[in-house]
């Protein structure tokens, strides 16, 4: 069986939301990423992912990390209606910038404690992030779905990165195609089975 090593509110639940999506069974087991304990610095853990960071699966003694790469194994593995079966589909599944300035602003607005957050960073993220939503928000436009006319991986990879948004509360008014295409994903099914573990 898939075993997902990982906190649900790290990256690995990219890997649970897909692991639900596409109907995989599988085995969580919670790994915590925080220091000055953090379980993935561990020797047992580490023996597993060297990196010592999270996710890592354990795919009936296949071992391998980092969530992008994790998914598109998966989603390859175990085909269903996400896997596009032409190359052109198969070519949108190139993951979008947005995460750096995404994860910038996530961190000094509200993850850093407020004496460590910069203000400057943050406004200069946000300007970034802006920039790369408005071009999502073109896309959004011309078809329905970033997969084209159905949702499939090409989706999936961007909404389990936007996930972050609904933690920062931003303002979408200016992306309406985004802001509902959004809120769709993250109200999926399976979406929804992840989320119950991440905000637990």
């Amino acid at each position: 069986m898939l075993k997902i090593y990982g906190a649900p509110h790290s990256r690995a639940f990219r890997v649970i939301w897909l692991a639900n999506e596409i109907g995989v069974p599988y085995e969580h087991v919670p790994v915590t990423f925080s220091l000055p304990n953090a379980q993935c610095k561990e020797p047992w853990y580490v023996a597993l992912n060297p990196n010592g960071r999270v996710p890592t699966i354990d795919d009936d003694g296949f071992v391998m990390w980092e969530s992008a790469g994790i998914n598109l194994y998966l989603a390859e593995k175990y085909k269903n209606s996400l896997f596009p079966s032409t190359p052109q589909g198969r070519g949108r599944f190139v993951a979008n910038d947005v995460e750096p300035a995404l994860i910038t602003l996530f961190r000094n607005r509200i993850f850093f404690p407020p004496r460590q957050r910069s203000e400057i960073l943050a406004n200069q993220a946000e300007e970034t992030l802006r920039a790369k939503l408005a071009i999502l928000e073109q896309q959004l436009t011309k078809t329905p779905f970033f997969g084209g006319d159905t949702w499939d991986m090409a989706d999936f990879m961007v909404a389990c990165v936007l996930y972050v948004l609904t933690r920062l509360k931003l303002d979408l008014t200016s992306y309406p195609n985004l802001d509902a295409w959004l809120t769709a994903s993250i109200n999926r099914p399976a979406a929804q089975m992840a989320r119950k573990l991440r905000e637990t």
